[in-house]
């Protein structure tokens, strides 16, 4: 999904849902890309920068990141003592994707990096977490000026009238053909990949799509560093798990090839601030009382719909 960011120099300081210790010094001075409702109370973005950027300062960081990943990922390897793993929140890579241009390239929540894995953390809380994950922006059930027809094959192009089978695989203007179907190949089913036509559904068109990106982001920057291991890690409130684990459930079935199933998964932050706890580190403790109590202020206690 496209993040609607604002380059800042300053951070919502008064945004009650923005852990003190999220930030490092130099992100305070240099500023983030922040999304544009990152100062309020239900912003995902200042949650998820709270429950990992602040990690980045406790010393039980390693041990409760990998057990976080083992807990989550079938993949990830087991062993006695954890690595030393650097949190990189909001980090983009144009590179990896082939997404040049004037559009917003794939952004990871926080990226998890040690010396052999690369782990992408996707995290939902309240701004996002009631719709699931974000779908591609060429095509729109509510919009009339919608680029694409929905199915992958020709005739699909609304916009430019090419006979490509998925229009992103074009130049158009500055943005650059993406490269997500090709280095899907090795990891997607074959089904995929099949000709359509108008009265089939892209398999990459709802949830599949923010997912896909995460997945391929953290393949592709895992080979080129030469990672033995890589996967991705959903996470959100326990109130929107239904949603959001029915749609990893759905990505693994439908689009991820059968042995790569295990390098996706949901947890819930109720499960994370466990861990926190279980680590006895005073200060991953306070980390998880402020994690239960933001989902209890602003997830458990709203009257209104969320999302």
């Amino acid at each position: 999904m496209t993040k609607s960011k604002v380059k800042s120099t300053s951070y919502p300081h008064s945004n009650p849902t923005l852990h003190p210790h999220a930030l490092t010094d130099v992100e305070r001075a240099s500023g983030l890309k922040w999304h544009s409702h990152a100062s309020s109370p239900r912003s995902s973005q200042a949650f998820c920068l709270s429950a990992f950027g602040t990690l980045r300062s406790i010393t039980a960081r390693d041990a409760i990141l990998e057990s976080l990943f083992r807990g989550a990922l079938a993949c990830f390897p087991r062993r006695t003592q954890p690595l030393c793993w650097t949190i990189l929140p909001e980090r983009e890579n144009r590179e990896l994707l082939s997404e040049f241009g004037t559009r917003q390239p794939t952004s990871i929540d926080a990226l998890c990096v040690s010396a052999d894995e690369v782990v992408c953390i996707e995290s939902k809380f309240v701004s996002d977490a009631g719709k699931g994950f974000g779908g591609c922006g060429q095509y729109s059930k509510s919009k009339p000026e919608k680029k694409c027809a929905g199915f992958r094959g020709p005739g699909s192009d609304l916009a430019t009238r090419t006979g490509a089978w998925c229009r992103l695989e074009n130049w158009e203007g500055e943005r650059s053909p993406r490269s997500y179907w090709s280095l899907g190949k090795r990891w997607f089913r074959t089904e995929v990949f099949e000709l359509q036509t108008s009265a089939n559904i892209c398999p990459l068109r709802g949830p599949n799509y923010q997912l896909m990106r995460n997945f391929l982001f953290a393949a592709s920057m895992a080979e080129r560093d030469g990672k033995s291991h890589f996967g991705v890690v959903t996470i959100g409130p326990h109130r929107f798990a239904p949603i959001l684990s029915e749609q990893v459930a759905a990505f693994q079935k439908d689009v991820l090839q059968d042995q790569f199933s295990d390098r996706i998964a949901f947890v819930d932050y109720e499960t994370y601030a466990g861990l926190l706890d279980d680590s006895g580190d005073p200060a991953a403790i306070e980390l998880a009382h402020f994690i239960r109590e933001r989902i209890r202020s602003i997830v458990d206690q709203a009257v209104e719909p969320l999302g």
